[in-house]
């Protein structure tokens, strides 16, 4: 059985049209390789002085500005191989409470199964589904309640290369993301997508792959908002990876995506996204990773229907000892928010932020994993809502296997 507390980052995240902040948790379970079952028990401790994303000087009208959370999961996994068949299926109960704004209090059931499925050595592909549930980050949503967003995610997709050489890649997926209340900048959405691609193997497993997608969308429409009752996507995608070394390697995107309402001609929009990561071990102890990206996605404001947002981040990792590692994080951003709405504005909205984080790891032995981190987030906007603000955020976190 295994017990572990995760660490939590908020980072910025693209689901299917709608580029959106999402606290994600990474945890390790130790549990022995060959196991086919664990029960997995989650935890993580933070505190956060600025909850609800407030400029300086302002209070929300019903809680605190600061706040203590605990966020704890209870669950199992199973991970099975039968012949050239793979299944695995994770499920945790989560627990998330609050000590001042106990209303924002939540307890949801997440999970994950797939099975990766081969038929011959030569085609492969995947069968999975997932549910998550998140609390709305409070950076967009500008009110102060609680707005639930459930995930539902379906994907199946192939890869079929008889000599691991060339590949014709594709498949077909279902996304549905539910808010609880209306919130018409990243409205409820449905989404179906197919995509066909070609991929090309090199023998160090460096690649080169080529995918056109299409997407049929469905949202919460909303008159007032200038929100339809649907839309379509095509995107077109190159991405590789490059082994450079032993000790270095590359991935990189490069995409163009047209989006098309059913309805408002306001609301169409193209543009170009993609990045490239870079991971160098300098030595057998450090690791320096470096990341430059573009994202797109959907926001239907009155003055916007579109955001870009631009990513640099530098990530190094130090193992100082066998047991004890010091793990870094500096980011900065830039976001516009693009396009028209069904209001003008002679000022283009642009959010600039900054992002520092700092962790340390202890494993005084194979069993036992505690932890701790500290994050500053700065955003300053040219928005004239005032929009700016300041957080500071303190976790701690550990592991225990039994």
């Amino acid at each position: 059985m295994t017990l572990s507390l995760g660490r939590k980052f908020l980072v910025p995240v693209l689901m299917g049209s709608t580029l959106t902040y999402m606290g994600l948790y990474t945890t390790t379970a130790f549990a022995d390789k060959d196991d086919t079952f664990n029960i997995i028990l989650d935890s993580h401790y933070e505190h956060d002085s600025n909850l609800f994303r407030l400029p300086d000087g302002q209070q929300p009208p019903n809680a605190e500005r600061s706040d203590n959370i605990w966020d704890s999961n209870v669950g199992f996994s199973i991970d099975k191989d039968y012949s050239l068949q793979r299944f695995k299926f994770d499920y945790t109960h989560e627990s998330v409470k609050y000590d001042n704004a106990t209303f924002l209090n939540f307890e949801a059931n997440n999970y994950f199964g797939a099975w990766l499925w081969a038929i011959t050595p030569g085609l492969t592909g995947t069968l999975s589904t997932k549910r998550t549930t998140d609390l709305v980050p409070f950076l967009d949503y500008q009110t102060f309640n609680q707005n639930m967003r459930v995930t539902k995610e379906h994907i199946f997709n192939f890869d079929y290369s008889p000599h691991n050489v060339w590949h014709l890649v594709g498949g077909y997926s279902k996304l549905d993301v539910e808010n609880s209340q209306p919130f018409i900048q990243q409205t409820s959405y449905k989404q179906n997508q197919v995509e066909l691609g070609a991929k090309y193997t090199f023998p160090s497993n460096s690649y080169i792959m080529f995918k056109h997608k299409n997407r049929n969308g469905e949202q919460a429409e909303s008159a007032f908002g200038l929100i339809s009752s649907g839309f379509k996507e095509k995107e077109e995608e190159l991405s590789a990876f490059w082994l450079i070394s032993g000790k270095s390697k590359a991935s990189a995107n490069f995409g163009h995506v047209t989006r098309d309402d059913d309805l408002y001609s306001v609301r169409d929009f193209s543009g170009y996204f993609g990045g490239i990561n870079y991971a160098w071990d300098i030595t057998g102890k450090i690791n320096l990773a470096v990341d430059i990206s573009r994202r797109i996605a959907s926001y239907q404001d009155q003055f916007s229907s579109y955001n870009t947002i631009d990513t640099l981040s530098i990530k190094p990792t130090w193992a100082i000892t066998s047991k004890v590692s010091l793990t870094a994080t500096a980011l900065a951003s830039k976001r516009k928010f693009l396009g028209d709405g069904y209001n003008t504005s002679p000022l283009t909205r642009v959010d600039s932020g900054v992002y520092y984080a700092i962790g340390a790891d202890w494993t005084p032995r194979s069993t036992i994993k505690v932890g701790v981190a500290l994050q500053h987030d700065v955003r300053n906007s040219n928005d004239f809502l005032d929009r700016d603000y300041s957080a500071n955020i303190a976790s701690i976190y550990g592991q225990l296997n039994f």
